[in-house]
């Protein structure tokens, strides 16, 4: 099947990137019911024997320098309004030295002979250092030279496949093409001059097939639990309240597993790890990430990295306006200053120290 055989035309497509951005502001897509970060208690050291200047956030992600485990994990693209959303995300990520993972390039997948805002971006912050997204259907049914052109495309140091199963099929399309997918990203992996990840979309990946993935040389795997912004609610909002879909979105509002539930499930496997084996096999967490805490939880229990999306989307866009690059940084550093908190009261001084000492409980 055509990539181009299923596709929306480019007013549909432009809308409902537009339609996305203004309900994942809204609280009916928020699925903080299922948060779970409650559920995990970090155990404060009274006597840290630190200076809280001495902890340093400043780690590496994907074979690169960042500030922060904090990434700004993957919003929109591919219409107007992304652009201007898009470049003062760029900015501010380039300014504080964080990575940047961009929003889907299937624009460019569909119409390569066209520069593309994320390619615009690329080329004004070249200090950023982006990633390029693409959805794993579209991995499925493009041939994988075409897949990693994206990545070229804007120099990025890394490739999200992001696999979104229950947000497609209420999308309302015909079809749904996700046989093959382990095969498309085999041969993805073998070919990448940079790391791969896969992520989820807000429903989480088990550690059954988060191992299967690395077996095949998956990089990273980004277990984006369910707890956060709810992507088939956003589907559904979009839809006639007559259709399918949205008659059927409320029995699956809990649908998939927590952040915390994915990170609890792969404590056996990341504990048979040695570091080495770790760098390897690297677990990211976004999905329902509200607080520094909340990062310093996901990082306590075998995170090598944290994304944010709506928190950092909920400070720039007030009352139906887009403000500017401070407002995105002034939310990046209230992230920083709560994990470096947190990691001070538990006596932390780097990163690499939650892999090395156990400073939680809970179940």
């Amino acid at each position: 099947m055509s990539i181009l055989s299923d596709m929306e035309d480019f007013k549909q497509f432009e809308q409902r990137k537009k339609d996305h951005i203004r309900l994942a502001l809204d609280s009916k897509t928020q699925n903080l019911t299922n948060h779970d970060f409650s559920r995990i208690k970090l155990v404060p050291n009274a006597l840290p024997e630190l200076n809280f200047s001495e902890v340093s956030l400043e780690t590496k992600l994907l074979n690169q320098k960042v500030s922060s485990p904090h990434f700004i994990s993957s919003m929109t693209a591919g219409h107007k309004q992304g652009l201007e959303i898009n470049s003062l995300l760029a900015e501010a990520a380039g300014i504080k030295n964080w990575l940047f993972c961009v929003g889907s390039q299937k624009r460019s997948l569909i119409n390569p002979k066209e520069v593309s805002d994320i390619q615009l971006i690329a080329k004004k912050y070249k200090k950023t250092k982006l990633v390029s997204n693409i959805g794993l259907e579209e991995v499925i049914q493009s041939k994988p030279a075409d897949i990693l052109k994206l990545a070229d495309s804007i120099n990025a140091v890394g490739l999200i496949i992001h696999a979104n199963a229950l947000q497609e099929v209420f999308q309302n399309k015909k079809d749904v093409v996700m046989k093959n997918g382990f095969k498309a990203i085999s041969e993805i992996v073998k070919k990448s001059d940079v790391p791969v990840i896969v992520k989820e979309v807000g429903f989480g990946i088990s550690s059954e097939m988060a191992q299967r993935l690395f077996d095949i040389g998956v990089n990273v795997v980004d277990v984006a639990g369910n707890g956060g912004t709810h992507w088939g609610m956003i589907e559904a909002l979009r839809q006639d309240e007559n259709t399918l879909s949205a008659r059927a979105i409320e029995n699956f509002a809990d649908w998939g597993l927590s952040t915390v539930e994915c990170l609890l499930d792969l404590q056996s496997f990341l504990n048979s790890l040695d570091e080495e084996e770790k760098l390897a096999n690297s677990v990211w967490a976004s999905g329902g990430i509200r607080s520094g805490v909340d990062s310093a939880k996901a990082l306590a229990l075998g995170a090598s990295a944290v994304g944010l999306a709506q928190p950092l989307l909920k400070n720039l866009i007030v009352k139906n306006k887009i403000g500017s690059v401070d407002q995105v940084i002034q939310a990046m550093e209230q992230f920083d200053f709560e994990l470096k908190t947190a990691m001070f009261c538990l006596g932390l001084g780097h990163v690499s120290e939650f892999s090395t000492r156990k400073v939680w409980y809970g179940k």
